[in-house]
């Protein structure tokens, strides 16, 4: 357009004075001033319109679960979208399909307050898709909220009652089939909690009642924790929250052999509006979808399997996600361990060596412990016989004493002196027989003093 200007300007300025040529500078430098502010313009209405669709505020449910979607139209392999809070990678649960990247914050509170950023990183560059503000009122009055929750040890719910009243009593019921409805906990405002019902507080429970505030954790969930818990006041309902539970399941459990046969089940607890169960692969950062199939309240049976014929790799991720009406509700991760044939022959000699040598010490041990009881015994034999006489030590008795009375009966004072007796020498030989040698005939007085000699064979006394 200026330059069409322009050129009409050019042919007309032949015949015009010198005045109009300054004119036509005057009005060039104002089109090219209006052309600048134009541009402008439109680019102004152009990032408004890119904040109108790309920001979005939201206010939501203390204690409930809040999900998150971006889209984006094209996306490459190599491309990856993921939320951020705050410049920092999101904790909570995630999950990339195709090209929209889904996010869900579990039990709100003010710590979940912010700006969630959805960024595509795509040739190392970094382009925000998607701002997305999260408010989270300050009390749960009068709400119902339902939250998904997989049963296993690592999982746990949080139930939060927050109240601008004071109340000065309050209780948590849980009712998990219609008219069942029993008392888990009741509190009273400066009094302890009393625990009345089949799941106990959790590790982060509140341990005191203010009156205003007060946390029911639980953990673990177990699947059969599915049902309806409420939180009731002195006069009325509080607040109320509906649990579904879900597990995840592989046969068999304890880790597959390359190329044998698997099966994955996803399982809910209930359902009362339509709820879809999809299995996904992942690879990497993404999800491949295998299987989906969608669940009412008329299915008898509440869960998705996926048969595995064979696998090459190890390991292998797979999670279960479960989406009411195209927003997602819960992810459940399962972890196939996939062992060759050669690795199961190499562990089971790794087993069997570990007992062999477990065996060995447990033998070794055994041995050494009989060897040293032997030792004792024989050294305690060995001190009781050194302690007795010797085999070379003679025994002297006095055995003048013993034939005094033989020698008084059978010997008179006249012929005394003409009796001889005969001492002997006694000696046992080693096959326990005596022998008698005679010694000499001494004849015997009443003041000598004989003695014998008696030589044992310390072998045939030992005991």
């Amino acid at each position: 357009m200026s330059d069409l200007i322009l050129n009409l300007f050019l042919k007309s300025s032949l015949s015009f004075p010198l005045f109009l040529h300054v004119q036509f500078i005057l009005l060039h430098s104002l089109l090219n001033k209006t052309e600048h502010s134009i541009m402008h313009i439109i680019s102004f209405f152009l990032v408004m319109l890119k904040i109108v669709f790309c920001y979005k505020s939201q206010k939501v449910q203390r204690g409930s679960d809040v999900s998150l979607r971006c889209d984006v139209p094209l996306m490459s392999k190599s491309s990856t979208l993921h939320w951020e809070k705050d410049g920092e990678q999101s904790p909570n649960s995630t999950l990339m399909y195709n090209n929209s990247a889904y996010i869900i914050l579990h039990t709100v509170d003010e710590r979940s307050e912010g700006n969630y950023y959805c960024r595509l990183m795509e040739n190392g560059r970094v382009q925000t898709v998607r701002i997305h503000t999260v408010n989270v009122t300050s009390y749960s009055q009068n709400k119902i909220h339902t939250i998904y929750r997989q049963s296993g040890n690592n999982s746990d719910v949080s139930l939060i009652f927050k109240s601008k009243k004071i109340y000065h009593r309050l209780r948590w019921t849980w009712e998990q089939s219609p008219k069942s409805q029993i008392d888990l906990i009741a509190v009273e405002k400066g009094i302890e909690v009393q625990i009345k019902g089949p799941i106990e507080p959790g590790r982060n429970s509140s341990t005191t009642y203010t009156g205003q505030f007060f946390i029911f954790h639980i953990s673990p969930v177990n699947f059969n924790y599915n049902g309806t818990y409420r939180c009731i006041t002195e006069t009325s309902t509080y607040t109320t929250t509906i649990l579904r539970t879900i597990r995840v399941s592989v046969e068999p459990p304890d880790g597959v052999l390359r190329n044998q046969s698997v099966v994955l089940t996803c399982e809910v607890s209930e359902v009362t509006d339509s709820v879809t169960l999809v299995w996904f692969r992942m690879e990497g950062n993404r999800g491949v979808l295998v299987k989906q199939q969608i669940m009412t309240e008329k299915n008898n049976m509440l869960r998705l399997t996926v048969n595995l014929a064979s696998y090459e790799t190890d390991p292998l991720h797979w999670q279960c996600a479960v989406f009411t009406e195209n927003t997602l509700r819960a992810l459940a991760l399962i972890t196939i361990s996939c062992n060759s044939s050669e690795n199961s022959t190499v562990t089971n000699q790794v087993n069997n060596s570990h007992a062999n040598t477990l065996f060995c010490c447990v033998l070794t041990l055994f041995t050494g412990i009989l060897l040293g009881a032997l030792m004792y015994y024989c050294y305690r034999k060995r001190k009781s016989v050194q302690s007795g006489p010797q085999e070379s030590e003679p025994v002297y008795i006095n055995i003048s004493q013993m034939r005094n009375d033989r020698v008084e009966r059978r010997s008179t004072p006249e012929n005394r002196e003409n009796s001889p007796e005969i001492y002997r020498n006694i000696r046992r030989d080693r096959y326990g027989k005596g022998n008698m040698n005679k010694r000499d005939e001494t004849p015997v007085t009443s003041d000598s003093m004989t003695y014998a000699t008696i030589v044992f064979n310390k072998s045939r006394f030992q005991t």
